[in-house]
């Protein structure tokens, strides 16, 4: 399915998401569309790089919580729609799946 496609019939059918499951930093949601139904992910952390020393030969990396997730509450069902932005980056990385 199309961003459009997923976007308009989350509206229309205003279809729940609900946590299927957490794993290696990412909460894994599933949504029932028109066709069948679909899971993604959502990134709870990200790795920062730092560079330490006076000449930046050394590299450090951290796990921080994704700035992406703002204040976002995330329940164990919520309606689709209210995770678009999630979905869109899930469609365009190919991490939109069908399961079902």
């Amino acid at each position: 399915m199309e961003l459009n496609d997923i976007k308009k019939d989350l509206y229309k059918s205003k279809a729940m998401a609900k946590l299927s499951h957490y794993v290696s930093g990412n909460l894994y949601y599933t949504v029932e569309l028109i066709d069948g139904v679909y899971q993604f992910p959502i990134a709870t952390v990200e790795i920062r790089h730092l560079v330490t020393g006076p000449s930046g030969e050394d590299e450090v990396e951290e796990l921080i919580l994704s700035q992406d997730l703002g204040t976002t509450t995330f329940e164990s069902e919520m309606k689709g729609s209210d995770l678009n932005r999630w979905i869109a980056k899930a469609v365009e990385k190919g991490e939109f799946i069908k399961i079902s």
